[in-house]
């Protein structure tokens, strides 16, 4: 394949994502949390235990800012911090059942359009959109550290 046609498919693609993203976040007028907040919080509720540190690598922000992150999402009673058994100076992030219910109850609320959507589609349309997903989801597992 030519690199100017991989070039436009892969800025097709960014643009696509990134509209879906817009699409499904404006079904969810009144999120509970910030973007950062949420988020952090997915990642925390993914990871079951994770470290302030690796939370900010993986968040790609510094640590200051996701320290404040943190503080707002214990404040709201969406994670628990326990000192680490290991590393006196350390902490260990989790997900409350609060903080679980809320990523829960987010991506409910933002899937609805996209499987609305779908379901829409033709048994053809559907294949071709399923038959794509592994793949991007193996190009995000390679080119992604941590995912």
């Amino acid at each position: 394949m030519s690199g100017h046609k991989v070039h436009d498919e892969a800025r097709r693609w960014a643009m696509a994502a990134a509209t879906l993203v817009r699409w499904l976040r404006a079904a969810d007028p009144n999120p509970v949390l910030t973007g950062a907040q949420a988020s952090a919080l997915a990642v925390i509720v993914h990871a079951g235990e994770i470290t302030p540190s690796q939370l900010a690598a993986l968040e790609e922000v510094s640590r200051p800012t996701m320290a404040r992150t943190v503080s707002q999402l214990e404040k709201l009673s969406m994670i628990r911090r326990i000192a680490s058994t290991h590393d006196g100076r350390s902490a260990i992030l989790s997900a409350t059942p609060i903080g679980r219910a809320t990523i829960h109850d987010g991506h409910a609320r933002r899937t609805a359009p996209l499987a609305a959507a779908m379901g829409k589609l033709t048994a053809e349309e559907h294949e071709v959109l399923s038959s794509a997903l592994p793949v991007l989801e193996e190009i995000l597992r390679r080119e992604i550290p941590g995912r």
